[in-house]
Parts: C-alpha cells; structure tokens; sequence
C-alpha cells in the first residue's frame, strides 16, 4: 500500500477526485495544507518533516496561493527537501518554478526554439512600444486570466503599472475588434496529451475561470507533437499547455503546472481523474523501487 499526501492552501474539487480514485487504487491519503508542514533542524538529525509526512511515497501538489517571497519560497524549500528525502513529487519544485514565472516559461521555449508570442521583458517602465501591434500586459506570477490588461499604445503603457514593477509585454496574436476569440487548452499526463478544448469568449481573456465557452475539439498531429515536446522540456507529471493557432502556426502562450481540469471534464465521458491517478501511481512506483 502506498501513502500519499495531497498538498495544497485550497482543497477543492480536485483534491476530493485525486482521493477518492487514490482511495480506488488502495493506496493511504492525507490531505494537508501548506501550513500544517514544519521542518525541524537539529545536531542529532538534519532536518526532519512533521509526522503526517512520515512514510510518504508520494506527494501531489494542488494550488499554492500568493503570498510574500518568504512565504512562497519556503513551500518550494519543503517540496525541494521532500524531493532529496526520496519522496517522489507530482509536479516538482523544478517543474514549478520553471512555469509558475511566465519570463522563466518564455526563456525556455524560445531558447528550445518553441513558438511563443513576441514578448519584452523590463524592470521598471518600457518607453518604446511598436505601435503597429496590440499587446498584452501580464503579471509574472498569475493565473486564470487576472490582471491582464491590454496595451493599444505608449499612451496606454505609461498609465498602466506592472505588478511588482516587473512589465511583461506580448504580443496580441490576432484582431483585438474581432467578435470572438479563442485558444486552446491541452491536459497532458506522462507527456501525452489526455483531452483538449477550446476556449471561445467576446473577451481577449479566454480562461474558462474568466466565463469562457468551452468547446471539444479533436487534436492534431501537430498539436499532440507540440505538447509532448513542451511536456518534456518542462518535465510535468501532469499540466496544461495553451495554445494559439495563428497564421497556420501553433504557438505556446503558458504552461501550467499545478493546471485545472474541472471545465475540461464536463466535455469528456472519460475520468480525467482516473487517467492522472493512474499515471501517477506509476511514477511513484518507479520512484519508490
């Protein structure tokens, strides 16, 4: 029987579907909260973590909320240090870290030659803008679509502050004035791609936590290379990667990897859940042996 701990600062339906098909696969859960780790240092021992973690084969790690630098660096220290006592982590801190910065995200797929939309980077204000294109300003750290706001002009800029004073600035892949827009969301597992939809609003913010309409759509040659590629280079046990079609290329807007996949199981008879599980559990086997 294997032991695992869902970690998360919000238990929602997620945890409850990765308990109750662990559960189905015999395996013992607990369900803790960043805040109910500690690590204790000590002369006779290195460190060691509180007993709920005592024995743990594996640990899926759900959604971390904001909150300080201190705060945020010390959940990924513990995951870090879970990793070197031999605990197999789904998805790891490295993994982590590498998405949860969307600079970080967008370094790796142009430095892999992976098609991302024209971005700028800058601490503190960008006084040059291209005024033959639209762009999108994003907070580096950020999810479901929130505080994105959308730049038409240095004028626009210069009234708009950056979170953390950080100004990510891309491209608007399309017409801003068209009536709809979309992009694609592709959940993979084991670096396969396990459903696909696409996310259609009258706004430029397509996240289905946004009020998008979400629609099946079958996946392509193209897109199923695509995702086992970003997978692979991002090293997810399991994540979502958004996609653009845009001038007959694919282009990779985010990779997350602590990703939703509620809106995305409406669309499927399939359990989505059930699949993760599943190749979890294999993971953590090779681990464990």
């Amino acid at each position: 029987m294997y032991s695992v701990a869902i970690i998360s600062d919000i238990h929602d339906w997620h945890s409850q579907q990765l308990e109750s098909n662990l559960l189905k696969k015999k395996c013992k859960v607990i369900k803790l909260n960043y805040d109910e780790i500690y690590a204790m240092f000590s002369k006779e021992k290195i460190f060691h973590f509180n007993k709920a973690l005592k024995n743990i084969n594996g640990i899926w790690v759900r959604f971390i909320k904001n909150g300080s630098l201190e705060e945020i660096t010390t959940k990924l220290t513990f995951l870090h240090l879970l990793k070197q006592e031999g605990i197999y982590i789904h998805n790891s801190a490295d993994t982590i870290e590498k998405t949860v910065d969307k600079v970080r995200t967008t370094g790796l797929l142009e430095i892999n030659k992976i098609r991302s939309p024209e971005t700028m980077v800058r601490i503190g204000k960008i006084k040059e803008l291209n005024s033959q294109n639209n762009f999108l300003l994003k907070p580096i750290f950020g999810s479901q679509g929130k505080n994105i706001l959308l730049i038409k002009s240095l004028s626009d800029l210069k009234k708009s502050d950056a979170v953390g004073n950080v100004y990510y600035l891309q491209k608007f892949l399309g017409d801003v004035n068209k009536k709809k827009h979309c992009d694609i969301r592709v959940l993979v597992s084991n670096h396969e791609p396990i459903a696909i939809m696409k996310r259609l609003s009258n706004r430029i913010i397509t996240n289905a936590y946004q009020g998008a309409f979400i629609k099946k759509m079958k996946i392509n040659n193209e897109i199923s290379y695509l995702s086992r590629k970003v997978s692979k280079l991002f090293n997810l046990g399991y994540g979502g990667i958004d996609l653009k079609f845009f001038e007959d290329e694919y282009y990779v807007l985010e990779v997350n990897s602590i990703p939703s996949w509620k809106s995305i199981q409406e669309l499927e008879s399939k359990n989505l859940s059930e699949i993760l599980v599943e190749d979890f559990i294999n993971n953590m086997k090779k681990n464990v042996f």
